[in-house]
């Protein structure tokens, strides 16, 4: 099964290269950015498209006619799903550099242009190997939290287990906020409210600490 990959440009020509260059390799949704685009709606189409991985341009401006670029949708989606394997392609890599905290995920566009074989496969690796880490590291989270949370039912767990399962827990958050990847069956009633809210009220005191930062 390949991965479902959703592209977002404002170019029709690059919506429609990027899609003959990488079709045989992923499932491509494309998203074209128009003047009727904003952030939240193309957030939400994003999302309703349930992708693997996210591949935007960066200069959105430029024909899209919106006062927005790659680097705030990434900033969006961070929010959703702060884990979700994002690449940024863009032939104004100097500029990305300059607004973008993740420089690691900017690829430039000439890596479509078919001249080097070897550049462009590069980057499907790239964009291939991101999304296989992603999928690997919540496997092994789930693994974890079912593994300390059988101790949990069956004993208990020691202060740094405790700690541990937290930590699990929101990260799980992180990777899947819909929560579809754990199962309801898992823990004791009891013990995943006290979870829960114990969960809610660190991310909360976090996003605060956040806030004061930033002051």
């Amino acid at each position: 099964m390949k991965y479902r990959i959703v592209y977002i440009d404002e170019s029709d020509a690059w919506l429609n290269t990027f899609y003959q260059t990488f079709k045989a390799d992923f499932e491509i949704i494309r998203i074209k950015v128009n003047e009727e685009s904003t952030i939240d709606s193309l957030i939400e189409e994003i999302f309703k498209n349930e992708p693997d991985g996210v591949v935007t341009d960066y200069l959105l401006d430029e024909e899209g006619q919106v006062d927005f670029n790659g680097n705030q949708i990434v900033d969006a989606i961070r929010k959703v799903k702060p884990h979700l394997p994002i690449t940024m392609l863009t032939s104004y890599e100097p500029q990305a550099i300059n607004h973008m905290d993740e420089v690691h995920i900017i690829n430039g566009k000439s890596d479509l242009d078919g001249e080097s074989e070897e550049a462009l496969q590069i980057l499907k690796s790239k964009i291939k190997h991101d999304i296989d880490n992603f999928y690997r590291k919540l496997s092994n989270t789930q693994s974890q939290i079912e593994d300390l949370v059988k101790k949990k039912n069956e004993s208990e767990l020691e202060p740094q287990e405790e700690e541990d399962l937290t930590k699990l827990f929101i990260l799980m958050d992180e990777l899947e906020p819909d929560g579809k990847e754990i199962r309801a069956n898992l823990i004791k009633s009891e013990s995943i409210t006290k979870l829960n809210d114990f969960v809610h009220e660190t991310k909360e005191i976090l996003e605060e600490l956040r806030k004061r930062s930033k002051k």
